[in-house]
C-alpha cells in the first residue's frame, strides 16, 4: 500500500444491502469532497462478477483493529452496527487526489483500498479529530 489518505465518510442507507458515503479530506466546513464509497452486505458482494470483486476490499479488518469506528453513537449501537459493516465490503473511488497536493481534481479517478493488515496504516494518519453531527443524523468514519 503506497498511498493513504484521511478519509471522513459521510453515509446513508440506500437499502438493507447497500450504503453509500460521500468522503471528505477533513471534517471541517472547507473539506474538500474526495470521493466516494459504495459498500454492499457480503451476500451482496458474493453475487458480483470475478472480474469486479478485486475492486472491493473487506471491512473486517479495518473494524475489528478498531480503525473504522462511529464517533458520537452509544457504545451499544455502535457495537451492533460495526457487527454488520466487519460483514460488508467497500468499493471507494478517489476523484481528487489530495495527497499528491493537486489543488483541483486532477487525472483519472482512482479505486482505493482499505487496511488488511497490522502495520500498514501511517502513525501521522492514526491521530486525529473525529466528528458526529447529530442534527442531519451522518457519521464521520475515520480512518
Amino acid at each position: 500500500m503506497t498511498r493513504q489518505v484521511e478519509a471522513h465518510h459521510y453515509c446513508g442507507h440506500l437499502n438493507e444491502d447497500m450504503r453509500q458515503c460521500l468522503i471528505y479530506d477533513r471534517p471541517d466546513a472547507d473539506a474538500r469532497l474526495i470521493g466516494l464509497e459504495y459498500i454492499v452486505t457480503e451476500e451482496l458482494f458474493l453475487t458480483l462478477p470475478d472480474t469486479e470483486k478485486p475492486m472491493w476490499h473487506s471491512h473486517e479488518y479495518e473494524v475489528k483493529s478498531g480503525v473504522l469506528f462511529l464517533p458520537g453513537v452509544p457504545g451499544p449501537v455502535e457495537r451492533k452496527d460495526l457487527e454488520k459493516v466487519a460483514k460488508t465490503y467497500g468499493k471507494t473511488i478517489h476523484f481528487w487526489q489530495v495527497d499528491r497536493g493537486d489543488e483541483l481534481p486532477l487525472g483519472l479517478p482512482q479505486v482505493m483500498m482499505a487496511l488488511t493488515r497490522d502495520g500498514q496504516l501511517y502513525p501521522s494518519l492514526a491521530k486525529g479529530i473525529v466528528s458526529f453531527i447529530p442534527t442531519i443524523g451522518v457519521f464521520v468514519i475515520r480512518f
